[in-house]
């Protein structure tokens, strides 16, 4: 019997085929991954109330092995870090023995303390708010208090455990900090034993972000304005305070306009993610340049501490997935501020009295000498000043 082949059956075995063949060739292979994040620091944390700093971490991983990896980092001039990073690999010896004597943990104390949390920006806290949490009376299983985790998507760069060999610029936890005038504007390359050479070139719209300078402006309210020059390239914001009545209770808010913790968001986040949370309001939008911390929150101390984030732009590069040697590198940036809400911190560390220099009259920001000296104490013990 002669078997007959339509059209549409003819179509469908050429499609079937064509999906086998596509299944059987090579995936694109990345050997080696980059990763450069670049944070702009300003404020308390720098060491000096006015202070800005430019920390860069870079991370190399790669598919390859090497018995002895050597790798380095050529960055343009205006990195001004030097000629050539070396991208030092950890040693993988064996890990020693914690010579610290066993240690068999009693019976956990019980959580004590109450927390007042607030969210969203406004002269006054709005119906609802705060919530307040008692740590004493939650029980296990309960209910989660502090608001809804947002979903994001984790950025998790190369490291030692992921790659079969790995390399860093030296640097501490937040990465090596660089010249305040630093630029990673300009030609770089990444060459070693143990990857493909990477050629790439950074863009002024990938550049380190500017510095954040918030100032705070109490209101008659109790409120406080926080107000800043917006960063060009910035895609988002956030802050946070945390401070405490006199009563010991922590007082907590975030700018965010949706209940949630006010320590959830990782230090970088994707820029799919970054656009979505400003549309939840979660995130503060790239235009926004002041935002009022409502009275209750403004008053609950004299030492709140102010934390803001400004998460940047990110550039990617690489070679064509189709090239037999792929590779990728991707560039993340934000800028962090820490300061005392309400306060002029430099003015206050230069300071040290309430009247001017020169005519013997009383500063027109003059404070009662007993919140001065409190303040001076609290933001002298931060930065590691002698009293």
């Amino acid at each position: 019997m002669k078997m007959i082949v339509t059209g549409s059956a003819a179509l469908g075995a050429l499609a079937i085929a064509a999906t086998a063949i596509a299944q059987q060739a090579p995936k694109p292979k990345i050997e080696a991954v980059y990763w450069l994040s670049a944070e702009t620091v300003s404020g308390m944390a720098t060491g000096q109330p006015a202070g800005v700093e430019k920390n860069l971490s870079l991370q190399l991983g790669s598919t390859r092995s090497s018995t002895a990896p050597s790798a380095e980092h050529l960055p343009p001039q205006g990195l001004r870090a030097g000629e050539r990073l070396p991208l030092v690999s950890p040693s993988k010896g064996v890990l020693k023995a914690d010579s610290k004597p066993d240690y068999r943990p009693g019976t956990p104390d019980k959580p004590k303390g109450r927390i007042e949390l607030y969210w969203g920006c406004g002269e006054t806290a709005p119906s609802g708010q705060p919530v307040v949490i008692d740590l004493a009376t939650m029980k296990p299983g309960a209910a989660w208090p502090f608001g809804a985790i947002p979903d994001v998507k984790a950025m998790v760069p190369p490291s030692a455990g992921r790659h079969e060999t790995y390399g860093e610029w030296p640097g501490g936890k937040n990465g090596t900090r660089v010249p305040r005038a630093a630029s990673l504007v300009g030609d770089h390359v990444v060459q070693g034993n143990y990857l493909p050479e990477m050629r790439f070139a950074v863009a002024s719209g990938n550049d380190f972000l500017a510095p954040l300078a918030p100032q705070s402006a109490e209101l008659a309210s109790g409120a406080v304005k926080v107000s800043w020059p917006g960063l060009a390239n910035a895609r988002g914001y956030i802050m946070t305070v945390t401070g405490a009545r006199d009563d010991g209770t922590i007082v907590m808010w975030t700018s965010s306009a949706v209940r949630m913790p006010g320590m959830a968001l990782p230090d970088y986040l994707e820029q799919g993610d970054i656009a979505r949370l400003v549309q939840q309001r979660i995130l503060l939008a790239p235009q926004a340049t002041e935002c009022v911390v409502p009275s209750a929150v403004g008053k609950a101390s004299e030492s709140a501490m102010l934390m803001m984030t400004a998460y940047g732009p990110e550039g990617n590069y690489g070679s064509p997935r189709e090239a037999p040697a792929g590779w990728g590198v991707k560039l993340r940036t934000k800028a962090t501020h820490m300061s005392m809400l309400g306060v002029d911190v430099a003015s206050l560390m230069a300071g040290g009295g309430g009247d001017d220099a020169e005519s013997g009259a009383p500063a027109r920001d003059a404070k009662p000498k007993k919140k001065r000296g409190l303040l001076r104490g609290v933001i002298g013990g931060a930065l590691g000043l002698p009293g």
